[in-house]
C-alpha cells in the first residue's frame, strides 16, 4: 500500500513539473537591446543634418568652335604651254596619268602645292595635278589668233549636241600618243585593240571613247 502511495505521489509531482514548463513555441522574445537604438540614433541624426559640401558647379565651359580651314585661293585661268602635258592624279611625277593636255588648253587653277598646280580642264571637267612650269598666264599666239580670223570671215553657227559629242571624242582620241586609245581602235598591225586599249586599263590614260562618257557640262563648256 505504501508503494502505491509513493508511486501516485511521484506521478502527481511529475505532472506538476510538466505543467510548470513553458511550451517551446510560447517562449517570449527578448526585447531589443537598447544598445542598438543608441547606435542607430547618431546615424539618423547625421542624415537629418544638411550636407555642408558645396553644390556641384553648374557652369558650362563652352569652347569656341574653330572654323574649318578654307582655301582662300581663287580659281584663275591658265594655259598649257607644252605638248601632251600629263594631268596626274596626285602632285607626284610617279602618280597615275588621268589625261594629256595639249598646247593652248585652257584650265582653271584651283590650288598650289610646291611645284604642282591643281587644275580643272574646261572641256572634260577633269580635275588633276599639273607641273606648274607647264602653265602660262598668256594664251599662245597661234591659239589666240585662230579664233580671231574665223570671227572676221564667218559667224560661228550653233553646233548640235551630237556633233559636239563626236568632236569631243575625236579630240580626246587624237590627244592619246598611241594607237590603242579605245577598244574599237586598231593597232599598227590592223588588229582591234579591245581590252588592250587605254580606255580598258584603269590607272593610266583615260580617253573619251563613247557618247555615254560625255557629260552635259562637257557639251556646255565646248560651246
Amino acid at each position: 500500500m505504501q508503494k502505491r502511495y509513493l508511486l501516485l505521489c511521484g506521478l502527481i509531482l511529475f505532472g506538476i513539473m510538466k505543467l510548470g514548463e513553458t511550451p517551446e513555441g510560447g517562449r517570449g522574445v527578448a526585447p531589443p537591446s537598447s544598445t542598438v537604438s543608441s547606435q542607430s540614433a547618431p546615424a539618423k541624426l547625421a542624415t537629418d543634418q544638411p550636407s555642408k559640401l558645396p553644390p556641384p558647379s553648374t557652369a558650362i565651359i563652352r569652347s569656341t568652335p574653330v572654323p574649318p580651314a578654307q582655301n582662300t585661293e581663287r580659281a584663275e585661268p591658265k594655259f598649257v604651254r607644252g605638248n601632251s602635258v600629263a594631268l596626274r592624279q596626285a602632285p607626284n611625277a610617279k602618280a597615275n596619268i588621268l589625261d594629256r593636255l595639249n598646247m593652248g588648253k585652257r584650265v582653271m587653277v584651283l590650288a598650289h602645292e610646291g611645284q604642282w598646280s591643281r587644275v580643272k580642264d574646261d572641256l572634260t571637267q577633269r580635275v588633276g595635278w599639273v607641273a606648274s612650269r607647264f602653265l602660262s598666264d598668256d594664251e599662245p599666239v597661234a591659239k589666240r589668233e585662230a579664233p580671231e580670223v574665223k570671227e572676221t570671215v564667218e559667224v560661228k553657227p550653233k553646233i548640235s549636241p551630237s556633233i559636239i559629242i563626236q568632236r569631243i571624242i575625236a579630240e580626246s582620241i587624237a590627244g592619246y600618243p598611241g594607237t590603242c586609245a579605245c577598244p574599237y581602235s586598231t593597232d599598227r598591225r590592223g588588229h582591234k585593240c579591245g581590252s588592250r586599249s587605254a580606255y580598258s586599263k584603269p590607272g593610266g590614260y583615260a580617253p573619251i571613247c563613247f557618247a555615254g562618257d560625255v557629260t552635259r557640262s562637257m557639251i556646255e563648256a565646248y560651246n
